[in-house]
């Protein structure tokens, strides 16, 4: 929010709503609301920046395979910054399980962002990573996190969004907000049969780093 005049801030004229279809709108309420800055500090897992044609790119843009001259090799679960470093973390990982070899796979996101094998594979990953933003983030620090819930073909439905949810508590993070960006359309997957509701959602979760936690204060400088 801006000041007025006397130094005191103003009310906002519009309300920050739940939900959106448009990603931007979403990360453009979490800076407003929480991170009182016009750009995340950094996102380690930037791909080619989609977030960022109506808002500023963050400070820092590293990715495990980069598409961008600027965007740094790093992976989001061994990032090279100093301990308590970061102000504010925009992090959308991968979240695609089973659909086999990844090179040889018609999925376009399967292919871009990679695949894991088993769940339990996609939690490990979220969970050193969540570790790695606790180390690098200050204490206060924003962590905005997308996620949404999956079915694979073997008929299981994962509510993934509440793994994260308990992730980030496991590693020090205080719940903040919740944001849900809707769809109007998806590719559809041609299955003989449905056996779940085909997701039109995702999540923004929006934490805050209150614990430091212990054994994950190594420094990697950039």
């Amino acid at each position: 929010m801006q000041e007025n005049l006397m130094g005191e801030k103003a009310f906002r004229t519009y309300t920050i709503k739940s939900y959106s279809f448009k990603e931007d709108e979403i990360l453009k309420a979490i800076l407003n609301l929480y991170c009182n800055s016009e750009y995340f500090d950094l996102d380690p897992t930037y791909s080619i920046g989609n977030f960022y044609k109506n808002i500023h790119k963050p400070r820092y843009c590293s990715d495990i395979k980069p598409q961008l001259d600027f965007v740094e090799e790093m992976s989001s679960d061994n990032l090279r910054f100093e301990n308590n470093s970061i102000n504010s973390i925009c992090f959308d990982p991968p979240f695609l399980i089973g659909y086999g070899n990844c090179e040889n796979n018609k999925n376009i996101s399967a292919v871009r962002f990679g695949i894991f094998k088993y769940y339990k594979d996609l939690l490990e990953y979220y969970s050193n990573s969540v570790k790695e933003f606790n180390r690098v983030l200050k204490k206060d620090g924003i962590l905005a996190f997308k996620t949404q819930d999956y079915s694979v073909s073997s008929n299981k439905s994962y509510c993934l969004h509440n793994d994260v949810y308990n992730i980030c508590k496991r590693f020090g993070f205080e719940f903040l907000d919740l944001f849900v960006l809707l769809s109007k359309c998806r590719i559809d997957n041609k299955y003989l049969e449905q056996r779940h509701s085909r997701k039109y959602h995702t999540y923004w979760y929006v934490f805050k780093n209150k614990l430091k936690i212990q054994g994950n204060n190594d420094v990697r400088t950039r």
